[in-house]
């Protein structure tokens, strides 16, 4: 298993994400920040606030970006644009 960190970078600041998660793939951990995305973006519409230009990125033990879930892609791809 891999320890993989989700980070969201929200303009020029970035949330970090200290404990990470383990998973056995990056499409596993891909998976997983696609539905965390969902359900931040669900309080948020909920709340009434601005959808931002928001990336949540998954990072390996070195620090390495592996993937980018942007959060305007996350919405296109649910109303399957």
């Amino acid at each position: 298993m891999t320890r993989y960190f989700f980070q969201i970078r929200r303009g020029g600041v970035t949330i970090t994400d200290e404990e990470g998660d383990e998973f056995d793939s990056i499409d596993e951990a891909h998976a997983n920040a696609i539905r965390a995305v969902r359900e931040l973006l669900a309080a948020r519409i909920k709340n009434g606030a601005m959808i931002l230009d928001e990336h949540m990125e998954i990072r390996d033990e070195t620090g390495a970006l592996v993937v980018a879930v942007s959060f305007h892609d996350v919405i296109k791809r649910h109303l399957g644009r």
